[in-house]
């Protein structure tokens, strides 16, 4: 039956990852949204196979998706947590939030996850990219996203912050030149 809570997944051809991000949430999640900015690759094949329902909305940056999605979905469950469709919530970590989460005061309104760096295959633990730390499961109607072109966070309001612990990895499965082109377009984000 899962938790009371709704998982928001971002995408714009994502068929190499959707599949393995969904199943990473199915078990735990009521809902699975999916909200893209037009793919034509086998993404929306993939999110209907899996039973996630489709929101779609033109892209402007990952802020104002992510906002549009907390503003415009039929969200009616308690909890919400933001996935990227690159991303994979592993089995203990999944445990621990069908454990906790249910059971959790009422004063607490985020939960912050800690997300480890999956490059070419390897975990990359140093350098300052584990953990990573980021609130990504809140209470519905209590946050909204910092409107920024990079790094955007969601901000929280009212209540405290809880770290549930557990894997939480970010592991694109793309190559080399994607990952640079990709960085690239960051570093432009970064500058506007």
């Amino acid at each position: 039956m899962g938790l009371d809570l709704t998982v928001i997944i971002l995408t714009f051809n994502e068929g190499k990852h959707l599949e393995r991000a969904i199943n990473s949430v199915k078990s735990f999640a009521k809902y699975i949204y999916i909200i893209d900015s037009g793919s034509n690759d086998e993404t929306l094949d993939i999110a209907r196979l899996q039973g996630a329902k489709i929101f779609q909305n033109e892209f402007i940056n990952q802020a104002k998706q992510f906002q549009w999605a907390i503003d415009h979905t039929p969200i009616n469950t308690e909890w919400v947590m933001r996935l990227d469709a690159d991303e994979i919530i592993e089995n203990d970590l999944a445990s621990e939030l069908m454990r906790r989460l249910p059971n959790l005061d009422s004063d607490v309104s985020g939960i912050i996850l800690d997300r480890k760096h999956i490059f070419m295959d390897k975990w990359i633990r140093h350098g300052g990219r584990y953990p990573l730390s980021m609130l990504r499961v809140w209470r519905h109607g209590r946050a909204r996203v910092e409107d920024r072109w990079m790094d955007e966070h969601i901000i929280v309001s009212g209540g405290r912050m809880i770290r549930v612990k557990g894997g939480f990895s970010d592991h694109n499965l793309n190559d080399l030149t994607y990952f640079i082109e990709k960085h690239n377009k960051y570093a432009t984000r970064e500058a506007i």
